[in-house]
């Protein structure tokens, strides 16, 4: 069943934000997405004016266009529901990074799949004139290997002067699991006391505020900054999820958990117009609900 609500896509730019694109090919009409265009537009990155004291910045850290196929939403008995509501047979993603600025201060929100695994986070971030060294503080949400990738490089830290803050949670688990979590485990504990294993009770730096959204993995966490809430992977292919909250990916550890995490979090950005920031959405990676009553605003075409 679809939701009761329209999702506002920002593609381009909103009247009432300053909005930097650079490096897209070819362009889309107010209203549209690239991809309802038939268009491979990217976009590698941009910076967005929050207000007047926070900006954003979305980096894609993926070089080439990503999709996700159908068959990861299958579930056990979703096939059909996925078809009909994805007849494309795959849906638009990402892997996104999202720096936030405030207070003379910059936050990094995850760090991608790595040089190493081909990821465009530096290179991006260097294209805006953006130096690893310039990042004080960065925030993981789960220690997934396309979000934690980009902590090291040749084993060393890529950001020699940030403050890394990991979810106690989600580090006890995987911690636990040499077998699976052994990698993005030893890329945390390579910045040695520059790690903060915070509990979600803990204050942590700029105002951020971390809350729990378990079901993706244990300790898969959603922060807050301001307006902008940054989701994780809440989503995997929003194109698709947004029509029914109850598909799940076959990433997601706990169906059940991720299902709940993902209605909570939506309503709570839908009552208080949140502009958020998904590590897999398509285009910008950003979703403003401050804009969803403007019919005009930037809004997908309803799919057949």
């Amino acid at each position: 069943m679809r939701p009761n609500f329209r999702t506002a896509l920002l593609a381009l730019a909103a009247a009432a934000m300053s909005v930097a694109a650079c490096g897209t090919k070819g362009g889309s009409k107010a209203g549209q997405t690239a991809e309802e265009e038939g268009q491979a537009v990217l976009f590698p990155f941009l910076r967005i004016n929050v207000d007047t004291t926070m900006a954003i910045v979305s980096i894609r850290d993926n070089a080439t266009e990503k999709r996700m196929p159908n068959k990861l939403f299958y579930g056990e008995a979703d096939s059909a529901e996925v078809e009909q509501l994805s007849p494309q047979g795959s849906s638009p993603a990402s892997v996104s990074c999202f720096i936030v600025e405030t207070r003379g201060r910059r936050a990094l929100f995850d760090t991608g799949n790595g040089k190493e695994n081909g990821g465009a986070l530096l290179e991006r971030m260097a294209a805006m004139g953006i130096s690893p060294d310039s990042i004080d503080y960065i925030f993981i949400t789960h220690l997934h290997a396309d979000h934690t990738g980009g902590l090291t490089d040749g084993g060393k830290p890529v950001f020699g002067r940030a403050q890394l803050y990991v979810p106690a949670a989600e580090y006890a688990y995987w911690a636990a699991r040499k077998d699976r979590g052994g990698k993005t485990v030893a890329a945390v504990d390579a910045y040695g006391d520059r790690v903060c294993r915070f509990a979600y009770s803990d204050p942590l730096p700029l105002g951020v505020k971390a809350m729990p959204a378990p079901g993706h993995t244990p300790g898969h966490t959603v922060y807050q900054a301001g307006r902008v809430l940054i989701m994780g992977d809440l989503f995997h292919a929003l194109r698709l999820q947004i029509q029914d909250m109850k598909l799940c990916a076959a990433y997601d550890m706990d169906r059940a958990k991720a299902i709940g995490s993902r209605e909570k979090f939506v309503a709570y950005a839908r009552a208080n117009g949140l502009m958020t920031a998904g590590m897999h959405f398509f285009d910008t990676g950003i979703v403003d609900y401050k804009v969803d009553d403007n019919p005009k605003a930037y809004m997908p075409q309803e799919q057949p």
